[in-house]
């Protein structure tokens, strides 16, 4: 994502850790029995030999026929080398991801250099997404087990008409069948529907939401994430989140709360993947913010607990009474076990949450240690005080 066009995007969207928790890995629990859930764990070195990715008819990711859900960053590769790259390659697998979407230095002149970088990804079980490449590089490097995909288009909505970008999908599936094409778009929040032509045209559709100092409230993030999970699910596409984790000219990057809101808004509208723009542009270099790095090592950890229920389990909205209704509860059921996510949609004061479950609760365990706790069950009723922008998770026992 080209930081030119992420301008575009903000002037359309104007106009418009550790965990404690050990979760049921068994297949013959699951709630879509077709694949396993598995996240692709750091340290643990891809399969040998070409991989195949797919997009689940819910829009799961299956990669070699098991349930993924990816999770990283942009890297914007051209403001450095392949020495830079290489290296902030490493920093993201260190703190915890499993996916960046880097560019290539040279559409055919950069085949054996990105080669060296899928290796390493490889070793350090990261996958990658392949942005400016040309035939000759995808059909060079398409059997390589790190590769999850190629970018069909950034901006799609401003730089491609939908028949273009299925022509142009269907271009590199006729070179490469076997992973994922993607693109990216910002979907309006004053027009949600814009831009639908867009979905089924590709396996992948990325939704920018980038609210901090760009001209809208944090809580814009779960209802246009929502949007992308409806359009993508009506066409059968893999919806991505794409958040920020940048700063705008002259604006600041997010706090570590922020960072947590927005990815936990667009957990609970449903996406099943998601990539942060950008560790690396022109003008931001997440190396030089390290005010970000726990925050991100902490959320790379909680979603690789949480990855068999996100893309294998079943998600259900819970009626909340809150004041002015700034408040979100989701049940999410998989393997015969249920867990409850509550999320502050409020950035400047607590509120007081009542939660309806379907069914009454012995109690609630948190999943994660070192996170806030302050809700309880009685009955089928859950209450309690939430923190400004707080988010929270339970196993409801």
């Amino acid at each position: 994502m080209k930081k030119f066009a992420v301008m575009a995007c903000m002037l359309s969207m104007l106009a418009s850790g550790c965990s404690n928790a050990v979760l049921p890995t068994d297949p013959a629990a699951d709630a879509v029995p077709t694949a396993n859930a598995q996240a692709l764990q750091p340290g643990r070195p891809a399969k040998q030999g070409g991989s195949v990715t797919q997009v689940r008819t819910d829009g799961t990711l299956l990669v070699n026929g098991q349930a993924n859900f990816p999770m990283g960053f942009y890297h914007v590769s051209w403001a450095g080398d392949s020495a830079r790259r290489l290296r902030d390659l490493q920093a993201i697998a260190d703190l915890g991801f499993n996916t960046v979407h880097a560019s290539m230095l040279g559409a055919d002149t950069d085949v054996e250099s990105f080669r060296q970088l899928l290796d390493t990804a490889q070793k350090r079980g990261v996958r990658l997404v392949a942005e400016d490449h040309s035939d000759q590089a995808i059909v060079a490097l398409k059997s390589h087990p790190a590769l999850l995909g190629w970018l069909v288009s950034d901006d799609c909505h401003n730089l491609v008409t939908p028949s273009e970008l299925q022509s142009r999908g269907e271009q590199i599936k006729r070179l490469d069948p076997n992973h994922l094409t993607y693109t990216s778009m910002a979907i309006p929040f004053y027009n949600s529907y814009a831009y639908r032509d867009y979905f089924g045209r590709v396996d992948a559709i990325g939704n920018q939401s980038y609210p901090v100092d760009g001209g809208d409230g944090l809580d814009v993030v779960f209802p246009v994430m929502s949007k992308l999970v409806e359009q993508s699910k009506a066409k059968g596409t893999m919806p991505i989140a794409n958040l920020q984790s940048f700063r705008w000219p002259n604006g600041r990057y997010p706090t570590p709360v922020e960072l947590n809101s927005m990815t936990n808004q667009a957990l609970a509208a449903g996406v099943k993947g998601i990539l942060y723009y950008t560790y690396l542009d022109y003008t931001n270099d997440l190396s030089q913010h390290s005010q970000l790095h726990a925050e991100l090592k902490t959320l790379a950890s909680e979603v690789k607990v949480l990855a068999p229920f996100l893309t294998n389990g079943q998600r259900q909205a819970l009626p909340v009474v809150s004041a002015g209704g700034r408040a979100l509860a989701h049940l999410w059921s998989y393997g015969g076990r249920r867990y409850l996510q509550v999320v502050s949609l409020e950035a400047q004061a607590a509120q007081n949450v009542k939660i309806q479950l379907p069914a009454k609760a012995r109690g609630l365990r948190p999943l994660f240690a070192g996170r806030t706790t302050t809700l309880q069950a009685s009955g089928a009723q859950v209450q309690g005080k939430l923190a400004p922008l707080g988010a929270q998770w339970y196993e409801v026992q």
